[in-house]
């Protein structure tokens, strides 16, 4: 049986821009100054919820943003998407 994945993405902790690095924990200000801008933004929204001492959870009325960067890096290099929520880079994933 073979089975063929159309989709797959590595996950890493470090995004060469040029000379730069970009790690998880660098502020949004930080990639933008080494990648520049990125090829598509997306904001996703979700409600924040809080635990109560016996497990339970119930949302606060709060809602967490982050942001989805990705960038096209041109035909010889794979795509990375960069999730950001607070202002700081929460993970760097290639896209195969």
């Amino acid at each position: 049986m073979v089975l063929a994945l159309p989709f797959t993405s590595a996950t890493a902790g470090t995004l060469r821009c040029g000379s730069h690095l970009v790690q998880v924990g660098d502020d949004a200000f930080s990639v933008l100054a080494k990648c520049g801008e990125p090829t598509e933004r997306t904001t996703i929204t979700a409600p924040i919820y809080a635990s109560t001492a016996d497990g339970d959870t119930y949302p606060t009325g709060l809602v967490g943003y982050t942001q989805v960067w990705r960038y096209n890096r041109g035909s010889t290099q794979f795509p990375v998407i960069i999730k950001i929520a607070d202002g700081v880079v929460q993970s760097i994933h290639f896209v195969r």
